[in-house]
């Protein structure tokens, strides 16, 4: 039998076999199953059980190998003497292990950073919450493209999330403090070097704050983010000092550096496609920058305030590193009454362009309704933020099925 064809996870043995179970049991006896390799100690399967090996076989068989030997208990735990190799494994592995095999030392960076941005929001006194995957308004905001997601037992349409925001803030209501989520969201048509349909999203609240400290958050998720994947914050990370303090600009004040005049007076889907194309690359090298005070027809969610020039403008706080936007952030809107008039416009928007329209979410208004405490909120992308440390160019380097 050649060594590409599928083994028998237990091959046949004509001499004396216990299986993996009764040997531990009797202390010992002889055995065979299949051999699997780790970084620090190896394993032993059979149909009845798995033994961790205190000690790596030698000679040490190949990965998936299936073996024949001698359990022994040592002091350290169990023991194979001499294996014998039965069947050898397949040693072409299929091309999506030698991708994840590849991508270790980056999903293990990635785990380090995951557990450092919960570290920071565990020191800062937050408390993790989870939020439903499948809502009957996935948001409204007519850029968005939801995945359908069956139905509720009453017939209800339900829609994968897009973000969890609308749940969130109804934390916020019932009178929590600091909140954060460490999400799946999903977005249709979202494919790219910056963007895939399945994603990490991480949001966190806090009532009785100002996007000031958002900004203070996003400058120590970018440290502790650094610090945990092994690089220098200074120098570390892809043209940019993440330790440095952020440069703050307004969006107009982005738009003139970029030659493109104002951008107020401009059509949305222009200035957006401008934004995206002309403004974004140029941002956040040498240090981060923050980019606040967005026209007021981009407050989504976000409060208006005047902007000491005659007009109002979204607060609205957008991070970006090395041309990468990680994160926005807003000053959130908790008038119960102009939530519903921009829910209904987006809405009728949707329509009006054949998109899926979901009903309103009532139980998102109802929290308004109860009373949001003055609050803000932001919402960062975790695979941008680990392929942003790590200096990698495209979301699928640093996701693991990417």
């Amino acid at each position: 039998m050649s060594p590409d064809e599928p083994r028998d996870s237990h091959p046949p043995w004509r001499g004396a076999r216990l299986s993996l179970s009764e040997a531990r049991e009797r202390g010992g006896g002889p055995v065979a199953g299949r051999y699997l390799r780790g970084a620090s100690r190896d394993l032993l399967q059979d149909a009845s059980a798995v033994v961790e090996l205190a000690v790596p076989a030698e000679p040490r068989p190949g990965h998936g190998d299936q073996v024949a030997g001698e359990l022994e208990n040592g002091a350290a735990g169990p023991l194979l003497r001499e294996p014998r190799i039965l069947a050898p494994a397949r040693r072409e592995l299929p091309p999506e292990l030698v991708v994840l095999a590849a991508q270790r030392p980056l999903l293990e960076a990635r785990g380090r950073v995951l557990a450092a941005v919960r570290r920071h929001f565990a020191d800062e006194g937050f408390l993790e919450v989870e939020t439903p995957a499948r809502v009957s308004n996935p948001g409204l905001e007519p850029h968005l493209r939801p995945f359908p997601a069956g139905s509720a037992p009453d017939g209800s349409e339900r829609w994968l999330i897009t973000s969890p925001e609308l749940h969130l803030k109804r934390f916020l209501a019932a009178g929590y403090e600091k909140v954060f989520e460490i999400a799946r969201a999903f977005r249709d048509d979202e494919q790219g070097a910056l963007h895939c349909p399945e994603f990490a999203l991480l949001e966190w609240y806090r009532t009785h704050a100002s996007l000031d400290e958002l900004a203070a958050d996003c400058s120590a998720l970018l440290v502790a983010a650094a610090r945990a994947a092994g690089r220098d914050p200074a120098t570390g990370c892809r043209d940019c000092d993440l330790g440095a303090e952020p440069r703050r600009l307004s969006f107009a004040e982005a738009f003139a550096e970029a030659g493109l005049g104002d951008p107020h007076g401009m059509e949305p889907d222009e200035r957006e496609q401008l934004f995206v194309e002309r403004v974004e690359p140029r941002l956040g090298f040498g240090r981060p920058a923050l980019v606040g005070q967005w026209p007021a027809d981009a407050a989504a969610l976000a409060r208006l305030a005047p902007d000491g020039r005659g007009r109002l403008v979204a607060q609205r706080l957008e991070l970006y590193v090395a041309g990468v936007e990680l994160a926005n952030g807003f000053d959130e809107l908790n008038d119960p009454d102009e939530q519903r008039r921009r829910h209904e416009a987006d809405r009728r928007a949707r329509l009006e362009a054949g998109a899926p329209a979901p009903e309103l979410d009532e139980g998102f208004l109802a929290a308004l309704e109860a009373g949001l405490p003055p609050s803000a909120g932001m919402a960062l992308g975790l695979d941008r933020l680990v392929l942003v440390v790590l200096g990698e160019r495209a979301l699928a380097r640093v996701r693991p099925f990417a």
